[in-house]
């Protein structure tokens, strides 16, 4: 099998390709290979920006060969990273386009909604929701909290659950954020001009920077982006003469907030038809400040990843904050003085916003990595212990760093000194239970104790129960 197939275009019958690019004056459909410029039966990939470049690009012959490259490295990279799993049925073969991971998915086992954006999105119910009361109206059965139903084959590959996902437990297959990482690094020093992948591509003039790139334009969110532009150094222009899904608008809306506090620019330039398309493609520039490549890459959430590249961006600088939306969701907690370090919220966090440092006994929060699913205050066993605010994202580097939100000492049991826990919870089950005891003196002392302890105090006579108390 080839690898690279180009087949010769009548514009131009003469360019000079790379080495690694195998060049054909027609059409051969016997032949099998990674990427072709052209539909082939025998070809796993078809760059359509190939042709497109090809026939509107105002670069040279030499930085046409230099462009069609990468492009055609764009293409193996994505299908190296494709995990698009393909079903025979007895109705005919299935896709799934998505992959989906419960165990960071906000919606997934847990005792109250707290997210289920992307059933909310979808258009065909390919992903619908399970509770207990949805299952009590439908007649089914639900044997725990909560869980997404996803049924692959009525999936139509809109990709709107993608970009809405907070946590990226859902992952487009054929491009996923990994794939974005290294395809982004090939248009360093280019303009990126998005287009749907499947729409028809439009007839422009395009200046020497301008690299096409055709993507399901639906599961562009915020990280995507983001990485995007970093990697270009550039802005973007995003070609969608068919209305977008709302988590790609609102995170188009989020850049451009922040490229606007940070560099009085535009981040994405958005064209919904040729005449805008144009005008944006005029406008475009580079912005080589902008750009920056992570020495490491985190792979918990999508927050993370985002973190770190917002991260550099804004330095040591502080620029103001920029709001939330409905969907692509940013905010902090607030955490009162009658917090005992239970540490619930800590497990209700699967983004590892909240965490708690054993050594100081101290409870962290960092709130670039909060999805502000609310998760936390609704898993809060204290009464208006825990608030949580939906007011977007800091630009300063405070927000990149754990704060400390309660803070308390380990308690030792009165008797051996065994910690028994924090200080503030040993003080409240005491408060609770004192008055029940009716000044049983030996009761109560157990409430000081360790479980070992305990047995001594309520069996052992001569036991000096004062002591306990000092």
């Amino acid at each position: 099998m080839l690898e690279f197939l180009y087949i010769k275009s009548p514009q131009c019958p003469n360019l000079p390709l790379h080495d690694h690019i195998e060049v054909l004056d027609r059409v051969d459909s016997s032949l099998e290979c990674v990427v072709s410029n052209v539909p082939l039966q025998g070809a796993k990939r078809v760059g359509r920006e190939i042709n497109f470049l090809l026939e509107n690009s105002a670069q040279s012959p030499l930085e046409l060969a230099q462009s069609l490259s990468l492009l055609y490295e764009v293409h193996g990279l994505q299908f190296d990273f494709d995990s698009t799993k393909h079903t025979p049925t007895p109705e005919g073969t299935f896709s799934e386009f998505f992959s989906y991971n419960k165990e960071i998915c906000q919606y997934h086992q847990r005792r109250v909604e707290c997210c289920g954006k992307c059933s909310e999105v979808c258009p065909t119910q390919a992903i619908t929701k399970l509770d207990p009361q949805i299952a009590l109206d439908q007649g089914l059965e639900c044997e725990d909290n909560r869980h997404l139903l996803i049924k692959h084959q009525a999936c139509i590959d809109c990709g709107q659950c993608i970009s809405v996902c907070p946590s990226g437990s859902l992952s487009y297959a054929s491009f996923s954020l990994e794939c974005m990482q290294e395809v982004a690094k090939l248009y360093r020093g280019y303009i990126p001009l998005l287009l749907d992948h499947k729409a028809d591509l439009p007839l422009t003039p395009l200046k020497k920077e301008v690299l096409p790139l055709c993507v399901n334009l639906n599961i562009l969110e915020q990280v995507a982006l983001l990485t995007l532009l970093q990697e270009s150094g550039s802005q973007i222009v995003l070609y969608a003469p068919q209305d977008l899904g709302v988590g790609t608008l609102e995170s188009i809306a989020l850049l451009n907030g922040i490229y606007a506090q940070l560099y009085q620019e535009e981040a994405i330039l958005l064209a919904s038809d040729l005449a805008s398309l144009q005008a944006c493609l005029q406008r475009a520039k580079c912005l080589e400040s902008t750009h920056f490549t992570p020495p490491t890459i985190p792979a918990r959430t999508k927050r993370d990843l985002f973190a770190q590249r917002l991260q550099h961006a804004i330095g040591q600088g502080d620029y103001g904050r920029v709001p939330s939306a409905s969907f692509i969701r940013y905010g902090h907690i607030e955490i009162n003085s009658n917090c005992t370090l239970c540490l619930s919220c800590v497990g209700a966090c699967n983004t590892n916003a909240l965490s708690i440092d054993g050594n100081t006994y101290t409870l962290l929060f960092n709130p670039s990595l909060c999805t502000t699913c609310g998760y936390c205050e609704a898993t809060c066993p204290e009464k208006d212990c825990l608030h949580l605010e939906r007011d977007g994202i800091a630009l300063n580097p405070s927000y990149f760093t754990p704060k400390i939100m309660a803070q308390d000492s380990l308690f030792g049991c009165k008797m051996c000194g065994k910690p028994i826990g924090t200080t503030k919870s040993v003080q409240k089950i005491a408060q609770m239970m004192i008055p029940r005891f009716q000044g049983d003196a030996r009761r109560i002392a157990t409430l000081y104790a360790c479980p070992d302890c305990k047995v001594k105090i309520m069996l052992e006579d001569m036991l000096d129960i004062n002591s306990i108390f000092k």
